[in-house]
């Protein structure tokens, strides 16, 4: 598996540095080369393992994050942590979250290398027909490690990717553009005396501790984007789909460990708004994200984000 990591990191950003800035005109280009971009998050997070009969739903509520955003010329780095956490689900408890992202956007070419950390899901709601006796031992202890490769690459010269996400340029006028893309991401989840669908686990056995799941997924993605532009105001709505494949490898306790390969499918979201001027930029950015996945032969795991991101960016020369 780290040799496939390697060799796909190596494809994903040698392009980058081929085909980022071929073309020249429209576009009105940012001297700075240092700029700090402080931002705050509101989002929320759904996991959703479900079954023919029954489903549960792990949330860590609404979580609020603050972070700090240092670009230097194409590469940028920026750290998160959650300052604000909803009391979630029927166990009424507060969960964790961690963030930390390299990513680089050039005109046509964009990439973005994530790691989200949440500890302590809450259990939104019990099943139906679980018996009372058996949620005294349900704990929100499960934990999500997530972590992954976006890539993205415009067909249209005249539409800057960079100009949109990381405005270090201005784009002129309006254009959109196809945007083929790849969808690279590895889940880890960690569980203890947590209830699974019956699918999974027979007749809600309560799995032993130190149990974990990993789930690498690989989607190649088609989209489009277009950029309305007036004057230094954009606005930037955007839309993909793809489908491709997950290799999945998580202990049982009542039917052993399952390694094997299933279907993946993802649909995204973007609505970025914001003004960019010559020396402090500003704006926000409305997402979702629902990545679904086959376990078993009829269950399947729904992995969805909703979030709002507020920034303020300024240059220096």
């Amino acid at each position: 598996m780290k040799k496939i990591k390697y060799i796909t990191a190596i494809i994903l950003f040698l392009p980058l540095i081929v085909f980022g800035n071929l073309d020249t005109t429209n576009f009105e280009r940012h001297g700075s080369s240092i700029e700090l971009k402080p931002y705050f998050v509101i989002q929320k997070l759904s996991l959703k393992l479900g079954g023919t009969s029954n489903f549960v739903t792990y949330e860590p509520g609404i979580t609020g994050s603050a972070g700090l955003n240092l670009a230097y010329k194409f590469i940028d780095i920026s750290l998160a942590r959650s300052v604000v956490s909803q009391k979630m689900g029927s166990l009424n408890l507060e969960s964790k979250y961690y963030d930390i992202r390299i990513n680089s956007y050039q005109r046509r070419i964009g990439f973005d290398i994530n790691f989200q950390w949440f500890i302590g899901f809450s259990i939104a709601d019990f099943p139906e027909n679980l018996p009372d006796t058996l949620k005294q031992f349900v704990q929100p202890n499960l934990d999500l490690v997530n972590y992954g490769i976006n890539f993205l690459y415009s067909l249209n010269k005249k539409m800057s990717l960079k100009s949109i996400y990381k405005y270090r340029e201005r784009q002129v006028k309006s254009a959109g553009s196809i945007i083929i893309g790849l969808y690279q991401n590895y889940t880890e989840l960690s569980y203890s005396s947590t209830i699974f669908p019956d699918e999974i686990t027979t007749e809600y056995n309560v799995v032993n501790s130190e149990n974990r799941g990993d789930f690498y997924s690989i989607i190649p993605t088609v989209g489009y984007q277009y950029n309305f532009v007036r004057k230094n105001l954009h606005f930037s709505p955007f839309v993909s789909v793809g489908i491709g494949g997950q290799y999945q490898d998580y202990t049982s306790d009542s039917k052993g460990n399952f390694k094997g390969f299933k279907r993946a499918s993802r649909v995204n979201f973007n609505l970025p708004l914001g003004y960019n001027g010559n020396k402090t930029y500003y704006g926000v950015i409305a997402r979702y994200d629902q990545t679904v996945a086959k376990i078993q032969k009829t269950s399947s795991m729904d992995y969805s984000l909703v979030s709002l991101k507020f920034f303020i960016g300024i240059r220096f020369k």
